[in-house]
């Protein structure tokens, strides 16, 4: 018969994550509540496959320029290689290509 070692809790490490899952959610929270400071930090890629988003979403130039904001001439302008989407506009595209339904609701209210 094979003996069982039951394991024993360390309070300690049990409060040390208790408090880590408390401050990720303070952090959240003032990320959401748009708060300076909150402690998150973005992770905006340097380059963008602004085309390679777009047929992700399954939309022509003229569709995705109106939808998302953008105009059209900005979006071919990026998708052609003559310019490249800085700061916000690269987050942006970013959030696009990975909840594309959400942006919709987001903006359509």
């Amino acid at each position: 018969m094979k003996k069982t070692t039951q394991r024993t809790k360390d309070p300690k490490t049990e409060f040390n994550l208790g408090e880590s899952m408390l401050q990720g959610a303070r952090e959240a929270l003032a990320y959401a509540r748009g708060e300076k400071n909150h402690g998150c930090i973005a992770h905006v890629p340097e380059k963008v496959d602004v085309k390679a988003i777009r047929h992700r979403v399954h939309m022509s130039q003229d569709q995705f320029a109106k939808n998302y904001g953008f105009s059209k001439r900005t979006l071919e302008h990026w998708e052609q290689g003559r310019r490249s989407p800085t700061g916000a506009s690269r987050a942006f595209l970013m959030v696009i290509a990975r909840e594309p339904e959400a942006v919709t609701r987001a903006l359509t209210g």
